[in-house]
């Protein structure tokens, strides 16, 4: 489960293109976030992905991931071209494919080796018809699906829906939200598999997951949140939304309605991670990432190209550290043991700053690569200050004992699992 969504420079308020995502999976599988290296490859090697070895070209780009921790592809990221992609699961009629590449294979794949959004189209469609795309994608669970992507850079954005080797594509014009049900109408400007003129939508959703999925009801909150929400605070709301009726209730229910969504049913992920980028043409591009679940209790943090403080890592191990150690606290909430709500204002307050002094930067004709490392590093030590203020070492014990309900159940098995507490 995911949404992403992107607003066109036409349609935002500064006039650039922006773009967002929540990732949406196992509420133990950890987000990692990575940057990885521009590199050369001797020509004629191979490259191991999730479950494949595919021919690996001769030069990679620099690219700033957000990636489940056991997989080699990632759910979301932007590269050194400004090129920034998303995926969602959705469910069609497309009979389950062996293993190959898996959804997030082929975005990591697109911004390692795309300088444009069309030509990173072109590298997803070429490697679908290629290898075609299967695998299970679940981390404790089998859990199959084809993908969609939005894919964005400074003056274009696409949307790709795919079914097994079959897809449709369509250019956004101003703004454009997915989420995990197809949605192309006839209005592709590419295609397989469908006549030109034909609903991909019609001919391949599968309809029983893509209703439980809720994923009509999300991309309708990102849909109206777009009405008046043109810039990065815009989006940061968005992705912060709860279903209606759900403020209050979030860390006592779970609702996979919710854009900002909180597992503990039968049904449904939990946001594990977020990510929002301005992208633009002729100035440096601004990633807002929070580094970990939960967005509607976590801080955006602004990390630039020239960044190297956390939540942005080199190294997995670390970022792992990173990631537990803020889903120890969100975990915290669940349990009734921090006070949620001045969390919360602590959180909006580091954020004002942090977009002030981002604004301020931006201004200049030149924006200067010193002040912007170090807006980053010093959003960092005000974060992690934040995290260890409000953390207890010794939150290693049960879910509070006056939440004996179906969701305390849910997250105390959980916790005993990510090795949180007592089973």
């Amino acid at each position: 489960m995911c949404d992403t969504l992107c607003i066109m420079p036409s349609f935002s308020s500064d006039g650039q293109s922006h773009f967002a995502k929540n990732s949406d999976r196992s509420p133990n599988e950890p987000l990692l976030t990575l940057r990885v290296p521009a590199m050369r490859h001797v020509p004629g090697t191979t490259l191991r992905c999730t479950y494949i070895e595919i021919p690996q070209v001769e030069q990679t780009r620099e690219i700033i991931i957000c990636k489940p921790s056991w997989m080699w592809g990632a759910e979301m990221g932007v590269n050194d071209a400004r090129v920034a992609i998303g995926n969602e699961a959705v469910f069609t009629k497309a009979k389950r494919g062996k293993p190959s590449l898996i959804g997030m294979d082929l975005l990591r794949l697109a911004l390692e080796r795309a300088g444009t959004a069309e030509a990173a189209v072109e590298v997803i469609i070429d490697l679908l018809e290629q290898y075609g795309q299967g695998g299970n994608c679940g981390f404790d669970s089998e859990f199959h699906y084809d993908n969609s992507f939005l894919i964005s850079d400074p003056t274009r954005s696409f949307v790709l829906e795919t079914s097994g080797k079959n897809y449709a594509l369509a250019e956004i014009q101003d703004k454009f939200a997915i989420s995990n049900r197809l949605c192309l109408g006839a209005n592709h400007t590419a295609q397989k598999g469908v006549a030109p003129g034909e609903g991909f939508a019609d001919r391949y959703r599968e309809p029983v997951r893509s209703y439980f999925s809720k994923s009509k009801q999300r991309r309708d909150q990102m849909l109206k949140g777009l009405q008046s929400s043109t810039d990065v605070r815009g989006l940061l709301k968005v992705l912060r939304t709860h279903a209606d009726g759900f403020d209050g209730k979030e860390f006592s229910h779970s609702s996979v309605g919710s854009v900002c969504m909180h597992a503990g049913g039968m049904i449904g992920d939990h946001t594990t991670g977020s990510i929002i980028v301005t992208l633009r043409e002729d100035k440096p591009i601004t990633l807002w990432l929070t580094g970990c679940s939960t967005p509607c209790i976590a801080a955006f943090k602004p990390v630039f190209w020239s960044s190297s403080a956390p939540p942005l890592f080199e190294d997995a191990g670390q970022s792992l550290d990173y990631w537990l150690r803020r889903e120890h606290l969100h975990r915290a909430a669940i349990a009734g043991r921090i006070d949620v709500s001045a969390l919360r204002e602590r959180v909006k307050a580091l954020e004002q700053q942090w977009f002030a002094e981002e604004a301020r930067i931006m201004n200049a004709d030149v924006p200067d690569e010193g002040e912007l490392a170090a807006l980053s590093t010093q959003a960092s030590r005000d974060e992690q200050l934040l995290i260890d203020e409000f953390y207890d070492e010794d939150w290693q014990t049960p879910v509070a004992e006056s939440r004996k309900n179906r969701n305390a159940r849910y997250w105390k098995s959980k916790n005993a699992k990510l090795g949180l507490e007592r089973a």
